[in-house]
């Protein structure tokens, strides 16, 4: 499922290759997509667990801290 969730995201990435990153409206889009090409793919639902997180150092959860702006390049 890892080289399945690799081409999905890099085909969405490309679809949506001109959206403004700074945008939280195009972001939602990404993401939305993405969830949606996975379900189409694997026949399933994603449903993102938080049984995965448990036992992990606060270092390890906080991998995407929240996005204060800046250059993205």
């Amino acid at each position: 499922k890892g080289i399945v969730m690799e081409g999905i995201i890099k085909d969405v990435l490309e679809h949506f290759k001109d959206a403004n990153l700074h945008s939280e409206v195009a972001r939602d889009s990404i993401a939305k997509e993405i969830i949606k090409m996975f379900n189409e793919k694997t026949g399933t639902d994603y449903v993102y667990s938080r049984d995965l997180i448990e036992n992990k150092d606060e270092d390890q959860i906080n991998l995407f801290p929240t996005y204060e702006g800046g250059h993205l390049g």
